[in-house]
């Protein structure tokens, strides 16, 4: 079946903004009377051309397959606008155009121009200063294998460290954003001293905050700053909370979001009236909220991480090592050190996973483990090796955590999770998976 005009079309105008990024834009910085004047008419030429298209365009009458094609060419074409606009944007903000048209500011300026906030704007200028010095991320950048979002992040991170720049774009190129930023907080507080994560967990603390207020349509909002050690012990309780509501919801068949039960355990934990608390069964009743804390064993004893090493909450993010250090008595903390303790060697028969594999193993994969989901909520362990009703047995190396989506593909619809090199391979059914008739979900009830 030949491709929609409308494709071809639109595709014709994505090799000009590819070509004028890699090679017209560069000629400019170099030679700008020369080609500037073709540069500007060509993405002119483009701009109401894909203005034409989208004006003609209707959605519901093209297959869920060509709309698939057309957002990801639609994407490819925003990550190049947004290249475009970077890498002009610090020598735009060097002029005087936006003091002549009366702004106090190039972020003002900026804003105004792009229709974002002054917050955002003022982002872009330092995303474009920092790229000076971050080859590699530039060159990533021109050829459109970075969005927006991602090159903050990783200039971000990349300019506290500089020799973690090809290692923040292999994370930017394999990863979920939410990884990549999880990812470039790590390499941020591994760059800072010991004074200095001191320093930055005390900035923390002295920011804090919980504020409240109400939408016009009458619904409640809060929004708060917590230091991450109060914010772990606080998604620990909520999260025991939320997970009695959402069990006891299954029995009858009843299904909300996540968030839904987690806004359900706020309440009821600070009103004093946790369901799990009244439940007569009680396995179900909560203990005190227990923090899981990640930690290489050369760290706590240095007393802060440095580049390779970990110290966070799954979750929350990094805490400063000498904070652990200080609650180390408390026992709501649980630390799992790194120090090359072999516990997959450990073996227990029965379903129930010892409570030491458990730890290891939630250290090991504190969020789903399929490629790109990283979920981190609601996890079930899955026995990817041999089954449990084959082996009868619960050991690290038969053992990986996956969300429920992802555990109900493998029960249901014969998805495969493997190891592979360097992670775990996601494999479609045998005979592959057709999501147009086919949808790969269940309702479990």
């Amino acid at each position: 079946m030949p491709p929609s005009p409308d494709l071809v079309h639109l595709a014709c105008h994505i090799i000009p903004i590819y070509l004028l990024i890699n090679y017209v834009i560069p000629g400019v910085l170099i030679h700008p009377h020369a080609t500037l004047s073709s540069v500007i008419t060509v993405l002119e030429n483009v701009r109401r051309d894909v203005t034409r298209l989208l004006a003609e365009a209707d959605p519901d009458r093209v297959t869920t397959a060509k709309a698939a094609e057309l957002m990801t060419l639609f994407a490819e074409i925003e990550r190049l606008g947004a290249a475009g606009k970077v890498l002009y944007t610090r020598r735009a903000a060097e002029g005087v155009a936006w003091r002549d048209e009366g702004h106090r500011s190039a972020a003002s300026w900026m804003a105004e121009k792009t229709q974002t906030g002054m917050g955002e704007a003022m982002a872009v200028l330092e995303t474009a200063e920092a790229l000076k010095s971050l080859p590699e991320t530039t060159e990533a950048l021109r050829r459109g294998e970075l969005s927006g979002p991602q090159v903050k992040v990783i200039t971000h991170a990349a300019q506290s460290d500089p020799s973690t720049e090809k290692e923040l774009l292999q994370a930017a190129a394999t990863r979920s954003f939410k990884g990549l930023t999880a990812r470039a907080a790590e390499v941020r507080a591994a760059s800072r001293s010991a004074q200095e994560e001191h320093d930055h967990a005390r900035a923390i603390q002295r920011s804090r905050y919980l504020r409240t207020w109400a939408d016009p349509d009458g619904a409640f909002r809060l929004d708060a700053r917590l230091a991450p050690l109060d914010g772990g012990r606080l998604l620990s309780a909520l999260r025991d909370e939320a997970d009695f509501r959402f069990h006891e919801a299954r029995k009858s068949a009843d299904h909300e979001p996540p968030a839904a039960y987690l806004a359900d355990a706020l309440v009821a934990l600070v009103a004093g009236e946790p369901a799990a608390a009244a439940s007569k069964d009680s396995k179900h009743r909560p203990a005190r909220a227990t923090v899981s804390i990640r930690v290489d064993a050369q760290a706590l004893r240095r007393g802060h991480v440095t580049r390779g090493e970990i110290c966070h909450i799954p979750g929350v993010g990094p805490v400063p090592v000498a904070e652990v250090r200080r609650q180390l008595s408390d026992a709501w903390l649980k630390i799992l050190v790194v120090d090359g303790v072999e516990v997959s060697t450990v073996c227990h028969v029965g379903r129930t996973v010892p409570a030491h594999v458990q730890s290891a193993l939630e250290e090991r994969d504190p969020t789903c483990v399929v490629p790109t989901c990283e979920v981190g909520h609601g996890l079930q362990n899955h026995h990817w090796d041999v089954d449990f009703v084959d082996c009868k047995t619960s050991t690290l190396d038969n053992l990986a955590r996956v969300c429920r989506w992802h555990h109900d593909l493998i029960t249901y619809e014969k998805w495969e999770l493997r190891p592979g090199p360097g992670g775990w391979e996601w494999r479609e059914p045998p005979g592959g998976c057709n999501f147009e008739t086919d949808p790969p979900w269940r309702d479990t009830g």
